[in-house]
């Protein structure tokens, strides 16, 4: 499974000055191993999203490549990473 990062993430995480945090290295790494675990969009099977450090990503699938396409800051509640 191959991961790619749109252009347009990258440079939200820059703009903000966000690092890649172990914990979003290791989302990505769960999204190698099982590209749907995290929960759908809209009743797509093919677009779901994670959060992690408090941005929302949203991710498409398509056969063997996972697109990283969309992120945004969400307000985390007490207890969520």
């Amino acid at each position: 499974m191959k991961i790619v990062i749109d252009e347009s993430v990258y440079l939200f995480l820059k703009e903000n000055k966000i690092k890649l945090s172990k914990q979003m290295k290791t989302d990505i790494s769960h999204l190698k191993l099982n590209p749907r675990m995290y929960p759908m969009i809209a009743d797509d099977d093919n677009i779901r999203h994670f959060i992690s450090k408090g941005i929302d990503f949203g991710y498409m699938v398509y056969d063997e490549i996972v697109i990283i396409s969309d992120c945004r800051f969400v307000k985390l509640k007490k207890n969520e990473k």
